[in-house]
């Protein structure tokens, strides 16, 4: 008995957890047996419930994040959405609380020609959209280099030399443009395409299955949402969270003026029949409808409005939205998620994009085979960013002026994100910051509506230069000269840190990623866990593998972070790459030293 409690009390240390508590966690453990259960004290057979057991016992000190808040604020504020919504003809159709008019887009695009496209109704050119059948079921298409891509693509023209001459493209030029670079330019008002969103779109537009990866800061939604305002009909898009949604909406209504609305469980019945009743009507207004994945996974009432549509010809697609969460082994797994199968099996013929920013080999499988688009074109880029630099600090004992020190000594005056793993930490952090005269705001769940926006305004701004933030930062953010991240705490799991480190340096400019790391941390990162999975012994185990990976990371004493994180993702990585790269990681520049 002795050795397996030797045992046990190593594990307890091993993930960070103090002395005292391990052994009071493990005398109730042998109480809980009795003498006759001793021969089951062992870390093989209750080794889980032992770290259970301690984060129980550790529960009480932290006052973890809580996103459910920010979703329940979300339905609220998408609810006042729509307030004053009564369809008036002269008006034009009111949709999700704004009045779009069935010619908003055409009216943009008189300039080229009365009759080239009526992007509401479906874009029309004379030229024919073609894309290359696949040799094989499953194409992979590589792009090695992060960042923008010059349109000058098949039918269209490099923007990059109407940069040079002027701010806007000429009437010739415009004209000599094929649909999808069109639309990118007027509607969306950008020059250049990132990588693989064009080859996407032509996908979409051929109407193809398509699976789409792209590293944080890709540009995913532009990929289903110029296809959308090209398509006849409506694109249905399933997004796991109302905040994401709601970011959504207001982005394509008030910034686009893209027609687009939603569905969500939590709507009263008026606001959903509101809804129902327009995708039933002969035309309906909006071009991209937005719901959550309970509304499809055993719906029949929302099946057979999706049917109606269908048999009208006006469902153009289904898109899949952080498609991780359709995985059992991703690190967001959402229940319903795995009922979208039923969208291939009930209208086969009605296209699928399926999109993430993370996803292994094995989770990339169970999403082809889930969502029963194993013939999926799938177009995935380099998970690489170049410009960033990773890098793991040992965390002292006074780590807030060690934080402080590092943003004076190496990003004064940059805009940067400190991650921290809960409210407190990140209000006790944020408060030390300004004291050390660093202008900085926090960003939690629990803050107010209005003070999370203040404070995000303040950063977006650059009236704040740093901002202290829980995993309830991030959704919305278009930040291109992030020039730090630091987590000040280990992030949950390596997919997380990959999305959290990935909103530095989307301007292509040199960024650094930094984890402030201590052994003890993993011990709060155990019962942030526990507390997020509650009684779900096998989601509490997944999440736990997950995070002993992003420690073994963390631990990495000569391996290159560049190449471990890549190869987690199931992509192969030369570690020269990072050592003769733009920013090589602390391991690979300490090996050429």
């Amino acid at each position: 008995m002795e050795v397996e409690r030797a045992r046990l009390l190593s594990l307890a240390y091993e993930f960070g957890f103090d002395e005292d508590a391990a052994n009071q966690c493990l005398d109730r453990l042998l109480d809980l047996y009795g003498e006759d259960g001793t021969d089951f004290v062992t870390v093989e057979h209750c080794g889980d419930d032992f770290l259970v057991a301690l984060a129980d016992f550790n529960q009480d000190k932290e006052d973890w994040d809580d996103l459910q808040a920010i979703e329940t604020e979300a339905c609220g504020a998408l609810s006042d959405i729509f307030i004053d919504t009564i369809p008036d003809e002269k008006e034009g159709n009111k949709i999700a609380g704004r009045v779009f008019s069935s010619n908003d887009n055409h009216s943009r695009l008189e300039v080229i020609s009365q009759n080239d496209c009526n992007l509401s109704s479906g874009f029309k050119r004379n030229e024919v959209h073609t894309i290359e059948q696949p040799s094989k079921p499953r194409v992979y298409e590589d792009i090695s280099n992060y960042g923008e891509v010059s349109s000058n693509v098949p039918g269209g023209i490099d923007l990059h030399a109407v940069q040079d001459g002027c701010e806007t493209p000429s009437y010739e030029q415009l004209q000599s443009m094929d649909d999808i670079s069109l639309a990118n330019v007027v509607v969306f008002g950008n020059k250049t395409f990132r990588a693989l969103q064009y080859q996407a779109c032509k996908a979409a537009m051929q109407k193809k299955d398509c699976f789409v990866l792209m590293p944080t800061g890709g540009g995913k939604s532009l990929c289903y949402q110029l296809p959308a305002i090209l398509h006849l009909g409506v694109t249905v898009v399933v997004c796991p969270l109302l905040s994401l949604i709601q970011d959504q909406i207001t982005t394509l209504n008030v910034k686009y003026a893209i027609p687009a609305t939603f569905l969500n469980s939590q709507q009263t019945a008026s606001q959903a029949s509101a809804v129902i009743q327009e995708l039933r009507s002969c035309n309906p207004s909006c071009k991209l409808l937005y719901v959550t994945p309970e509304r499809i996974a055993g719906n029949p009432s929302f099946m057979d409005t999706l049917q109606c549509l269908h048999q009208k010809e006006l469902l153009a697609s289904f898109v899949i939205d952080e498609a991780h969460c359709v995985s059992q082994w991703g690190h967001d797994f959402r229940p319903d998620y795995r009922g979208l199968g039923c969208l291939k099996q009930n209208f086969p013929r009605v296209p699928i994009m399926a999109l993430t920013a993370t996803a292994t080999q094995s989770v990339r499988q169970d999403i082809l085979d889930t969502l029963r688009i194993r013939n999926a074109l799938v177009l995935e880029t380099s998970f690489d960013r170049p410009n960033l630099k990773y890098e793991v600090i040992l965390k002292s004992k006074d780590s807030l002026k060690q934080l402080n020190q590092l943003i004076k000594d190496r990003f004064s005056n940059m805009s940067g994100i400190v991650y921290c793993l809960s409210k407190s930490e990140c209000v006790e952090v944020s408060k030390y910051l300004t004291k050390c005269k660093i202008k900085t705001v926090h960003y939690h769940a629990g803050l107010a509506a209005n003070q999370r926006v203040a404070a995000q305004r303040k950063w977006q701004t650059g009236e704040a230069k740093v901002v202290c933030a829980t995993i309830a930062f991030g959704m919305g953010i278009d930040k291109a000269d992030v020039r730090f991240i630091i987590h000040h705490t280990l992030s949950k799991s390596i997919e997380s840190y990959y999305q959290e480190s990935g909103r530095a340096g989307r301007d292509n400019l040199p960024a650094t990623c930094i984890i402030f790391y201590q052994k003890k941390d993993f011990s709060r990162v155990v019962c942030m866990l526990r507390n997020a999975e509650g009684s779900k012994r096998e989601r509490f185990k997944t999440a736990m593998d997950q995070a002993k990976k992003m420690q073994g990371y963390c631990e990495l004493k000569k391996e290159c972070r560049r190449q471990t994180l890549l190869s987690h993702f199931g992509e192969a990585f030369n570690r020269n790459a990072c050592i003769t790269g733009p920013s090589p990681c602390d391991n690979c520049s300490n090996s050429v030293q």
